[in-house]
């Protein structure tokens, strides 16, 4: 089970009680009456890929004439149905691909995902039957030998691989992922639209020593077993404090060697689109 809510600090949708369920600090994604300000005092002496002052613009307008468009099951599409409908109508990127701003510059040979997204947003301008999403399936053989076959898929992995690669695709122009420097990577209209990060901090019960590792993120799996019966349950429990003992005892480097430790994950900086993925099993 797939959506996508806008984050906090972007059009304030997110309520306090879920970011602090979150264990969300305030986010560093600027509002929109403190971007100009921020952009004109911190941004411009970055380099970015893709504006952020022209996904700002995306994001805050208000114009978006799509129809709303069934899609046909064409044998076991419906994982694919559900991840397509997602994100056609997450708002700045349909006005991304409405443009049309990648196949105007586009120079790949062969099918590009980018182009096939853009044609299939512009059929949605149009009133009119279900549309197909078999020319999407049929090639994305292309891009994972192991979907689009016909055989019934997870909604997520489809997900995951649609914005994978049109993150590739925004680097290709570089010389591609291994070719750019990670902090240029985050700096593309993808990562603008749905990158954040998380924080994984672990706290040695021995020496008390503190460590973090924060990780990017594109969206987040929130498991919904239990007791979990609501949204902010499994917020609660994804960022409840965990307990590493027994055959999960933790490193510690200054203590050299493994202790009990105390484990929590929180969201460090929330992406301007979150993506949350409701996981149903263990």
């Amino acid at each position: 089970m797939v959506g996508a809510i806008p984050a906090q600090g972007t059009n304030g949708a997110a309520s306090g009680g879920i970011m602090e369920m979150m264990c969300l600090k305030k986010s560093t994604k600027p509002a929109r009456s403190s971007f100009s300000a921020l952009c004109g005092a911190r941004r411009k002496k970055i380099k970015m890929l893709f504006p952020y002052e022209e996904f700002v613009k995306f994001f805050q307008c208000e114009a978006f004439d799509l129809s709303p468009r069934g899609l046909l099951n064409i044998g076991n599409s419906c994982y694919a149905n559900a991840v397509l409908q997602c994100l056609t109508c997450t708002k700045p990127l349909s006005i991304y691909l409405l443009r049309q701003s990648h196949s105007r510059a586009c120079y790949g040979k062969d099918w590009c995902l980018m182009c096939e997204l853009e044609q299939h947003v512009m059929l949605l301008r149009e009133s009119g039957g279900p549309l197909s999403s078999s020319r999407i399936l049929s090639h994305i053989r292309s891009i994972n030998c192991q979907m689009g076959d016909g055989s019934q898929e997870d909604a997520h992995e489809f997900l995951r691989l649609l914005v994978a690669s049109m993150q590739s695709i925004c680097l290709e122009r570089l010389g591609g992922e291994h070719k750019v420097d990670p902090r240029l990577q985050e700096t593309t209209f993808i990562q603008h639209t749905f990158g954040g990060r998380l924080r994984s901090k672990v706290k040695c019960l021995r020496c008390f020593h503190e460590s973090e590792r924060y990780e990017n993120i594109m969206d987040l799996t929130l498991e919904i077993y239990g007791w979990v019966e609501s949204l902010e349950d499994a917020l609660t429990q994804f960022t409840t404090p965990e307990d590493l003992d027994g055959e999960n005892m933790y490193r510690c480097g200054r203590c050299a060697g493994y202790v009990r430790a105390r484990k929590q994950l929180c969201i460090d900086e929330a992406p301007n689109i979150l993506t949350i993925v409701l996981k149903r099993f263990q």
